[in-house]
């Protein structure tokens, strides 16, 4: 469905950019990229594609031209020698081959002194360092290439720390007292939080109590990881040296507990689910039979415990936080006892909790029957940007099923049609007319009767999930099952084919990129949406998402245009910008917040959801894009009087030296009041009394203010 749907096309690039940028700012601003269309792109240029064994796609030094290229670090790729650095870096001895050359075996490279050189390779196909556990980018000048850049992590491999403890480092090998996967250090899925904590998998109840037994013996702080999307340093902040990770990821629960539906009289289904599933690995079950969450993210890749831990929303209009639909834990308190929290009283508390309580083990959570379901686009160019036209959109044009009474007067009435709606407006393309996108759904009596795409289950729904979950992907640990990959950390990175790293290196950073990335996110939200549809017809739209930053705040539905707007103000204004250009589309949803858990960052009522999203790869600098993100933040905390999605960034604060940095104390202390403070920290000691789990970023919630 369109409204003046006539699209502006983005500026063509100019000649400096290659075919292969615009193929790379296509595939980042897709969310997710069809593989085999971005290969027959390249092919179509004459790029090299993986695994081309013609000689004109080698490059100098041996490497692939056509190299895949994942987001989550292609800012590493951008690594290039200033013109007045070129004569020193030329002077420097290049390696033989991919190694570190004069730097031999210095502490850079050499991260446990062994003489063995850990570092100094650098993965072209994944766009990483290799051996993530003990390697990063850090790029110092005079570094030429990117393998000189990877250096050592910087983790005390002492004996007494979390880090150096071979039992954690190598279970299996080192005869621990308890059965787990190492895998590596923890670090979060868009990289914004980099730590030494091992990151332990766990198989089963019996490995968990032992393991937790071990970690209280050795004086460790235990924190629980989902599927790592959290931007801050909720699992952990990397500050504290005697902290592990423990992740469900490879975690089986016993019985019923791994997964099992109730029966309820009213018709509908509770599931009861291994907390370490992600929201794929539940639908795969629950959706053949036509029942669905009540509030659904996105994408699949997030795991169950993490998002009930969290003031995680989707996109219902009529839905709230999805930790509002748990009705059972079942969880491990810090002694290694098991307990079933079924009271109203007590899931108040481990709701939205940030694991301070304990591991939750499994969740049993309200189902919705959908006897149909239609997913679709609308979008729109405005014919003017403003408070008319923006609700007017949103009213009518994407049918948003919300009560007059609880929004502005403008833009008219609507048929209330859609249950669900995702938005996003492209402000870089658009100028005084951008054009507005949802990603809509109906459900059973409000479909459209002349909708011509799926509304049912579809017939190979079986064949079309198992064909998913199999799907081989390359993650930064290697190849893996999308499944496997999933739950262990996050929706695999998305690969960008066939794009050369030297073509791309010098032209990343222009405004050409910027618009786009905005307009081909546009354009690949209907595509993904029917791709979707056609197979599985479960709502969601992404199955992988490149790791961009994120920022979202709740604000009353009366202060959304200004919201909006001031951020589409803000994006202008960086058109041209040699430090920042925002790139991507600003989103927003609405959630009808409940009354459900102790630390809820908002009241119960209708809220709007504002997020400003962008990839990092067009800034100069970290600092570029965080004062832009502050710039908005102020104005909507302090004007506006937003409250924080605390799985996202948010709480910038620029220091007396003139840094900028999220997360600070002085802004999470403010979240919560003190009577929220006081009561979940009761119930808290008595769950926790040794205080195991009581580190990482939300302790900063329940910590008093200074002022």
């Amino acid at each position: 469905k369109t409204r003046n749907s006539a699209r502006a096309s983005p500026p063509e690039p100019s000649s400096k950019m290659s075919r292969a940028l615009r193929i790379l700012a296509v595939g980042l601003g897709a969310g997710v990229v069809d593989a085999a269309a971005v290969a027959e792109s390249a092919a179509a240029t004459g790029q090299c594609t993986p695994g081309s064994s013609d000689a004109s796609c080698r490059a100098r030094g041996g490497q692939a031209t056509g190299v895949d290229l994942m987001q989550r670090k292609i800012m590493a790729s951008a690594v290039v020698p200033d013109a007045g650095d070129v004569e020193v870096a030329a002077s420097v001895a290049q390696p033989e081959g991919a190694g570190v050359g004069i730097l031999g075996h210095t502490p850079d490279y050499d991260c446990d002194g062994d003489g063995v050189q850990d570092c100094g390779k650098w993965d072209y196909r994944m766009s990483m360092c290799m051996n993530q556990a003990m390697c990063g980018y850090t790029h110092k000048f005079p570094d030429f290439t990117l393998d000189h850049a990877c250096r050592c992590r910087k983790c005390p491999s002492l004996p007494g720390t979390a880090f150096g403890d071979p039992m954690l480092k190598h279970p299996d090998e080192a005869g621990a007292p308890f059965s787990a996967l190492n895998w590596g250090v923890f670090k979060n899925w868009g990289d914004h939080m980099d730590t030494c904590a091992p990151w332990v998998m766990p198989r089963d109840d019996a490995a968990l109590q032992n393991l937790l037994t071990y970690a209280r013996g050795k004086g460790y702080k235990v924190r629980i990881s989902g599927a790592g999307h959290s931007a801050g340093g909720i699992v952990t902040d990397g500050k504290n040296q005697q902290v592990l990770v423990i992740s469900l990821a490879e975690y089986t629960a016993p019985a019923e507990w791994e997964f099992a539906l109730k029966d309820m009289p009213d018709g509908s289904k509770r599931a009861t689910v291994n907390a370490g599933w992600t929201q794929f690995h539940l639908y795969e079950r629950i959706r053949p039979l036509g029942f669905f969450q009540p509030a659904q993210t996105a994408g699949y890749f997030f795991s169950l415990g993490g998002l009930v831990a969290s003031s995680v929303h989707g996109g219902s209009y009529l839905g709230g936080f999805i930790h509002a639909y748990v009705t059972r834990f079942r969880v491990m308190l810090f002694d290694g006892s098991i307990k079933i929290v079924d009271t109203e009283e007590e899931l108040r508390f481990w709701r939205c909790s940030f694991g301070l309580h304990g591991i939750m083990l499994s969740v049993e959570m309200q189902l919705e029957k959908r006897e149909k379901l239609q997913m679709y686009p609308v979008e729109a160019k405005l014919p003017a940007w403003n408070a008319h036209e923006f609700w007017k959109f949103i009213k009518q044009d994407a049918e948003a099923d919300i009560a007059p009474e609880l929004l502005p007067a403008e833009g008219g009435q609507g048929s209330r049609k859609a249950w669900n709606g995702e938005y996003f407006a492209d402000f870089i393309n658009g100028g005084d007319t951008p054009i507005i996108a949802v990603y809509a759904q109906k459900a059973n009596s409000s479909v459209d009767p002349n909708f011509g795409g799926q509304l049912g289950i579809p017939d190979d729904i079986y064949q079309a999930y198992a064909t998913l979950k199999n799907a081989p992907v390359t993650d930064y640990r290697g190849l893996m099952s999308y499944g496997v990959a999933a739950r262990r950390d996050g929706a695999p990175p998305i690969k960008i084919v066939g794009v050369d790293v030297n073509d791309m290196i010098g032209a990343l950073r222009t405004e050409q990129v910027a618009h786009i990335m905005s307009h081909e996110a546009m354009t690949n939200i209907p595509r993904l949406a029917r791709k979707l549809a056609n197979r599985v017809n479960d709502g969601f739209f992404l199955t992988q998402s490149p790791a961009a930053l994120a920022a979202a705040y709740f604000v009353a539905p009366d202060k959304a245009f200004a919201a909006m707007d001031y951020l589409r103000k803000v994006q202008l204004e960086s058109k041209g910008s040699k430090d920042f250009v925002w790139n991507l589309p600003g989103e927003f949803r609405f959630i009808n917040v409940q009354d459900s858990a102790v630390l809820q960052p908002i009241t119960p009522g209708l809220w709007f959801n504002a997020q400003m999203i962008s990839f990092p790869d067009l800034a100069a600098t970290h600092q570029a894009w965080k004062r832009d993100f502050k710039k908005v933040e102020d104005f909507w905390v302090k004007e506006l009087k937003a409250q924080p999605h605390m799985g996202k960034l948010f709480g910038f604060e620029t220091s007396p030296e003139g840094l900028t940095e999220p997360f600070a104390d002085s802004y999470s202390c403010t979240i919560y009041g003190d009577d929220q403070k006081a009561s979940f920290e009761a119930y808290r000691h008595q769950q926790d009394p040794e205080g195991l789990f009581a580190t990482g970023l939300g302790m900063k919630f329940l910590s008093p203010c200074a002022n």
